[in-house]
């Protein structure tokens, strides 16, 4: 990303995951923010790629840049954020690339062990 974002002209924006960082709703405080259901109703994937959505959108406009292509990436669970992100907002995004994100590791998809056969293989 670091070396060709500059041939392309290419910004790079870094967004923190709500609830996490500085990002904690009302108000920063954690005591609240973590307190119950209610409230941790917004620490969720779906809510996170909103918020990505939104802030994407409105930099684009802020930046008169609304016609500029976004390419998300992400490792990990950041790599599951930017495959559903491309999935969810396709109109957002026009590519995703996912690095290290176990998409298939879900229940009934795949074997429990799956990542622990692979770890112990790789030792």
């Amino acid at each position: 990303m670091f070396d060709i974002a500059p041939h392309f002209q290419a910004l790079l924006v870094f967004i923190e995951h709500r609830f996490y960082g500085k990002s904690i709703p009302f108000g920063g405080d954690k005591d609240i923010a973590y307190s119950n259901a209610s409230t941790l109703g917004y620490l969720t994937s779906t809510q996170a790629l909103a918020d990505y959505a939104t802030l994407i959108i409105d930099l684009k406009k802020n930046l008169t840049a609304v016609d500029a292509p976004v390419v998300v990436f992400g490792g990990s669970y950041g790599g599951m954020l930017a495959s559903w992100f491309r999935l969810k907002y396709p109109h957002v995004a026009i590519g995703a690339l996912a690095s290290s994100a176990p998409i298939l590791n879900f229940e009934n998809i795949t074997s429990p062990y799956s990542f622990n056969n692979i770890i112990t293989q790789d030792f």
